[in-house]
């Protein structure tokens, strides 16, 4: 069991520098907070959707409208308000200043390559189901 530094720790710029090379796989939380996404992408921002919302996984999996059926990590993460990012990939339905403000200490740190979103409004609270 490693005791270490790793992806179910708490997220850390500089540990994960030391111990990571050319990986990246996290979702930025509307409030700028950088999470491993573990296990994976779309089960986390699940997961972050889940506790927004304050319902089941099976409710929010009823939630999804018929148009995102082949889009659901898109809806997800409209949803639960994340961005998902990799090495040099961004998936941003929407991104909050304190999101932005997280993806750019990334990408000064090296350790996102791709392309920083632009600020744009949300209804926060808002579910079109």
């Amino acid at each position: 069991m490693e005791t270490g530094y790793s992806i179910y720790s708490e997220f850390d710029i500089e540990q994960h520098k030391k111990k990571y090379v050319n990986y990246l796989e996290v979702l930025v939380e509307q409030d700028g907070r950088i999470v491993y996404a573990v296990p994976s992408h779309q089960e986390k921002a699940v997961a972050l959707a889940c506790e927004k919302l304050g319902v089941t996984r099976r409710e929010l999996l009823d939630m999804c409208p018929r148009e995102y059926y082949f889009d659901y990590m898109n809806w997800l993460l409209m949803i639960s308000g994340a961005i998902a990012l990799w090495n040099d990939q961004c998936m941003a339905p929407a991104a909050t200043r304190k999101q932005v403000g997280s993806i750019r200490r990334l990408k000064m740190a090296g350790l996102y390559k791709g392309a920083v979103p632009l600020i744009t409004e949300r209804n926060e609270g808002t579910i079109n189901a």
